[in-house]
């Protein structure tokens, strides 16, 4: 490379001694380079089928673990994009610490994780709720039928002694 980006800028490695917090570090990185447009639209692609797949159990239980997979994968995605980063990019951005794919990989993951986990123990509290609910119903119809039971066994006893009478 000649030292300039195809977007006008130079190209400026990052020192890490340069970034002193996370804003400074995003603020370091050319979003513009078009393999972040595939980035963002898989994500934008997760998000939307973590929505999708809000009443399908079984389908968002196995999107939910493809979505584990890909986290746990995040390591290897890195050394691998580490070796070969001038076939996509412009700049090498994969350090060996994974601060970077963490960031604009692996996070975004596990916040469609967190919010599939969040959406399973809001249903799990309806659903407890509903038994609950079934439960107390059940309940007064028993004491109701009981308390019927109770009268109609005592009018018998009445009839059953003004026939002795």
């Amino acid at each position: 490379m000649d030292g300039n980006s195809e977007y006008g800028g130079p190209v400026k490695p990052i020192r890490i001694n340069e970034i002193d917090g996370l804003i400074t570090f995003l603020q370091s990185i050319d979003w513009k380079e078009p393999w972040f447009s595939g980035l963002a639209i898989f994500h934008i692609t997760c998000a939307i089928l973590t929505v999708l797949t809000r009443n399908l159990g079984v389908v968002q239980s196995a999107y939910f673990g493809l979505l584990m997979i890909l986290v746990f994968c995040a390591e290897y995605i890195n050394e691998w994009a580490a070796s070969n980063w001038n076939l996509f990019a412009h700049q090498q951005y994969f350090d060996s610490n994974g601060l970077f794919i963490s960031i604009v990989f692996s996070v975004p993951l596990l916040i469609n994780c967190l919010i599939i986990v969040v959406s399973w123990l809001w249903d799990v509290g309806v659903l407890i709720s509903n038994v609950k609910q079934m439960k107390i119903h059940q309940r007064s119809l028993r004491k109701e039928k009981k308390d019927n039971v109770s009268k109609s066994d005592d009018k018998e006893i009445e009839e059953d002694t003004k026939k002795e009478r």
